[in-house]
């Protein structure tokens, strides 16, 4: 019963996926994508964008991969690996990196000269922790991250410091706590953090008053600290299947809410004809 109802919640979240375009195709000039890794390597200069999917890549092969440096958009997935080779740095024109469905466990050292990386899709991967050098990644917009594998994952405390990241997505993936620079992420609009084990949002969330949806989906939450309540620019909270029974009456504040999704959780009719006062213009979920 349990996995069946895992996989109903899951469900339509991908199925919306699959009817986004593919952001892989969003990078790099048109033309071919190569799809192994020894066919691109005998044409270095004209490989712009390579996806290899579900073949095995031997670690002599792998440490050849810095030679394609003109690669902006690469996509490894299910490919036995577990590292990404020291040449990795060396894709200094690197836009888009998705990897999937392999074990490795750290980004390699240097991931933060490959200052052109705009998005990174992180996927069923065993990552303990990101490397502290990804705040120099300056035109970083979109992280993702996925059914990570390990026990926890760590964020340093440099995540902060991504000066222009838009949209941060950590699902099924454990993490311990947030960061203290965590509130500097100035420009971020989109948060989610779903099934990621937390027992309490930190009191600093109320400083990225950028944030227009907020989605805390499926953690052990008993309260929302009242900063969430300066978020002005928030359009969209969901903190569906947690342990609330209460919200703050200072979430009148958010006077630009247009959905607040309360399901999985303990409120009265009561509760929700309050909040219907608070929020006469927001449509609630319960």
């Amino acid at each position: 019963m349990r996995k069946l109802f895992l996989f109903l919640l899951i469900l339509p979240a991908y199925l919306s996926a699959q009817e986004e375009p593919d952001p892989f195709d969003k990078y790099g000039p048109p033309g071919e994508t190569y799809t192994n890794l020894k066919d691109a390597l005998k044409d270095v200069k004209n490989v712009y964008k390579l996806k290899i999917e579900y073949q095995v890549i031997e670690p002599k092969l792998m440490a050849k991969l810095g030679k394609l440096n003109m690669v902006q958009s690469l996509q490894l997935s299910g490919n036995g690996l577990t590292e990404l080779p020291p040449e990795f740095k060396d894709l200094t024109n690197l836009t888009y990196f998705c990897c999937k469905a392999n074990n490795i466990t750290a980004l390699p050292k240097d991931f933060g000269n490959l200052q052109q990386l705009t998005e990174i899709h992180l996927i069923n991967l065993r990552l303990d922790s990101l490397p502290f050098d990804i705040a120099y990644l300056s035109r970083l917009r979109n992280i993702e991250i996925q059914n990570n594998q390990a026990d926890t994952l760590d964020l340093p405390n440099s995540f902060g410091y991504l000066a222009n990241l838009n949209e941060l997505l950590i699902f099924n993936s454990r993490l311990d706590t947030l960061p203290a620079s965590f509130s500097e992420l100035k420009k971020l609009k989109s948060l989610t953090l779903g099934m990621c084990g937390l027992t309490k949002v930190p009191k600093t969330i109320g400083k990225i008053t950028t944030l227009e949806q907020l989605v805390l989906d499926n953690n052990n939450l008993t309260e929302l600290p009242k900063s969430v309540y300066k978020l002005k620019n928030l359009k969209y909270l969901s903190v569906k299947s947690n342990k609330l029974n209460h919200i703050h009456d200072s979430v009148c504040m958010l006077k630009n809410l247009e959905v607040l999704d309360l399901r999985g959780n303990t409120f009265t009719a009561y509760d929700i004809d309050i909040l219907r006062i608070l929020l006469p213009k927001c449509r609630i979920l319960y």
